[in-house]
């Protein structure tokens, strides 16, 4: 029987014998039980997917990785989802020594990267390539946690125990472990919205243009909420249609007011700021010279969304 010491003390010998058996598999009814490398790399893509939106009709849509993830484990997608909802704690029926493994990974550190490295290291040495196995966390380049800025004071605090109270792991794991769970849950949603949103812009300012893909680790660009993550619901907070991506002057002055976006996508600069171009030393270079008249949107990606655009503007614009 599987325990939650076959998770954290995987050894490379252990992980080899995994991938091992996991390249002997065969279609069949019956799935076999998840090793522990596949359920590492489950957590993994809580980086990248949200389980809870992708069940039923809806796994045609999932996204690549677990297709291509399904396809190496020889499990039908919608098991991968599922075995990530065992690991949030969402289903009833989820092992113990499962969820406990998520909350060893809420405590941080190196933990997760050093079994995430382990598990995909030893894959290598199996003869699988990335183009079986993708090193898919983080595209970024490190494991920290995008978009975590937004979350700070007691609304997080507020939606985390919120949260807490109705979880099903609250009586078994107990209340501050299930609060941990749970934060980390509401962080790691906080992340792919950045990454979605980041993605959307094609990693480029709305504002100026401005777009440095070659320096990823920099954290030059931010993805910020129209309506602001404080005054969300759970639904709008991971909305993408709610996001802008910004460099870090017109994040800031977006997030406080000074502009704004009109729902033909269009820029507008608070009176205040209109003065600031003309009295202050550069500011013309980043409100006037820089600053686009419209938003840069690539062809292809979701516009936001016309009421959190009139949101913005009725409660944040200084206009």
């Amino acid at each position: 029987m599987t325990s939650l010491s076959d998770y954290l003390d995987l050894t490379v010998e252990q992980a080899r014998s995994q991938w091992g058996q996991i390249l002997a598999r065969k279609p069949k009814k019956r799935q076999d039980p998840y090793t522990p490398v596949e359920a590492i790399l489950c957590y993994g893509l809580f980086y990248v997917v949200d389980p809870h939106r992708h069940g039923g009709s809806s796994r045609k849509r999932m996204p690549p990785i677990v297709h291509e993830l399904a396809r190496l484990f020889v499990r039908p997608p919608g098991s991968l989802t599922n075995k990530m909802m065992n690991l949030d704690g969402s289903w009833a029926h989820a092992p113990k020594h499962e969820w406990q493994f998520f909350i060893e990974m809420v405590r941080g550190g190196d933990q997760f990267p050093q079994l995430y490295q382990r598990v995909l290291l030893s894959a290598r040495d199996m003869g699988i390539g990335p183009a079986d196995l993708p090193d898919f966390v983080p595209a970024e380049g490190d494991f920290d946690l995008l978009g975590q800025g937004e979350l700070s004071g007691r609304t997080l605090e507020t939606v985390v125990a919120v949260q807490a109270a109705s979880h099903r792991l609250r009586e078994m794991a107990g209340e501050h472990e299930t609060t941990r769970l749970v934060e980390q849950s509401v962080r790691l949603g906080q992340h792919r919205f950045a990454r979605s949103v980041l993605a959307n812009y094609d990693h480029t300012c709305a504002f100026c243009g401005f777009s440095p893909r070659s320096l990823p680790r920099h954290r030059l660009l931010a993805a910020s909420h129209i309506k602001p993550w404080a005054d969300c619901d759970d639904q709008e907070r991971l909305d993408v249609q709610n996001g802008v991506a910004a460099c870090g002057v017109h994040d800031a002055a977006f997030d406080t007011g000074l502009i704004t976006i009109n729902g033909g996508l269009g820029v507008h600069k608070a009176r205040i700021l209109q003065l600031s171009v003309k009295q202050d030393p550069g500011a013309d270079n980043y409100f006037e010279a820089m600053m686009r008249a419209e938003i840069v949107l690539p062809a292809e990606a979701i516009r936001p969304g016309e009421p959190y655009l009139v949101w913005h503007q009725q409660r944040i614009y200084k206009g």
